[in-house]
C-alpha cells in the first residue's frame, strides 16, 4: 500500500493500493511482465491461474510472483475480454496464441476464467474462419498448403482448447497430419479428364 500524505495535520494518511504486476519467469529464463493491476484480489487471481499444475512442459517450468508494477519495464496489458482484442492478438508473435507462456489463450483464462476465455476464442475462430475463405480464383499450391495449415490449426485449437497443448505440441500435430495428407493424396490414382 502507498501512503498519501495527510492534507491537514493530525488527519490520518490515506492510502491507496500501489499498482502491480504478475511477473513470469519462463522456463528458458525469460521474463514476462503482466500489469498494471489495481487490486490485490485480481493479481492473486491471475498468479494462481497461471501457477495452476499442469502438465504441459512450458508452463509447469515457469514460476510467477506478485510485484509492483514498474513502469520503466515492459509489460503485457490486461486484456478485455472483447472479441476484436482476440482477433487483433491471435496472430502476434509475442502474444498470440502460439506465444511463449503465457500467451493469450493463459492471460484470458487468466483474467476471465475457462468458460469466458473458450467463449472468446471460439467467436474469434468462427469469425476468422469467415473472414478467410478462400478466393474465387485458383490460388498458387503455397498459398494454398498455407491456408491449410492456418485452418487446421485453428480447427485443432477449437477442439482441444489453446491451453491444451503447448506450441511445439501443435506444431508437432500439424505436421503428422501434414504428412499424413501428403501421403494420402499421393496413393490416389490421378485421373486424366474424361476418363
Amino acid at each position: 500500500m502507498t501512503a498519501l500524505p495527510a492534507t491537514h495535520p493530525g488527519e490520518a494518511a490515506a492510502t491507496t493500493p500501489a499498482p502491480l504486476a504478475v511477473i513470469v519467469t519462463r522456463a528458458d529464463g525469460r521474463v514476462a511482465r503482466i500489469g498494471p493491476i489495481t487490486g490485490p484480489g485480481v493479481a492473486g487471481a491471475i498468479h494462481a491461474s497461471l501457477t495452476r499444475a499442469t502438465t504441459i512442459p512450458e508452463k509447469a517450468d515457469a514460476s510467477a510472483e506478485i510485484a509492483r508494477f514498474d513502469a520503466a519495464e515492459p509489460h503485457l496489458p490486461l486484456l478485455d475480454a472483447e472479441v476484436d482484442t482476440v482477433l487483433e492478438l491471435m496472430d502476434d508473435t509475442e502474444q498470440g496464441v502460439e506465444a511463449p507462456f503465457p500467451n493469450l489463450w493463459d492471460r484470458l483464462v487468466a483474467q476471465h476464467g475457462l468458460t469466458v476465455a473458450d467463449a472468446l476464442m471460439r467467436v474469434a475462430l468462427a469469425a476468422r474462419r469467415k473472414d478467410n475463405r478462400p478466393p474465387a480464383r485458383h490460388p498458387s499450391r503455397s498459398r494454398a498448403d498455407e491456408r491449410f495449415e492456418h485452418a487446421l490449426r485453428e480447427v485443432l485449437m477449437e477442439h482441444i482448447g489453446p491451453g491444451g497443448t503447448s506450441p511445439a505440441a501443435l506444431d508437432d500435430t500439424v505436421t503428422s497430419i501434414r504428412r499424413l495428407a501428403e501421403a494420402w493424396a499421393r496413393s490416389r490414382p490421378l485421373h486424366t479428364p474424361g476418363s
